[in-house]
């Protein structure tokens, strides 16, 4: 299993070769993005994940509907990120 500093470069990698091509906020652009929140804050940087999924989920929101999978994505990636912020505080 990687680690999350392994994580966090491989997402951000993959994203940087979609956001070259102006893919931000396609499906693909998403997981990479929910991702790259879940290991951050798996990495310790919660104040950082939880920035980043909070942009995730009014971006995938605003580009796709509130009924799209690719927001079920992100808010799963919001929930995932507080478990991970509860767990550290206990």
């Amino acid at each position: 299993m990687s680690t999350p500093q392994q994580r966090i470069h491989d997402a951000t990698r993959r994203l940087l070769d979609l956001l070259e091509h102006g893919e931000s906020l396609t499906p693909e652009a998403i997981e990479l993005r929910s991702e790259l929140a879940e290991a951050t804050a798996e990495a310790g940087h919660l104040d950082d994940a939880y920035y980043q999924v909070e942009e995730l989920l009014k971006d995938a929101r605003r580009e796709h509907g509130p009924e799209h999978e690719s927001v079920a994505r992100a808010r799963a990636a919001v929930e995932a990120v507080r478990a991970i912020g509860f767990r550290a505080q206990g």
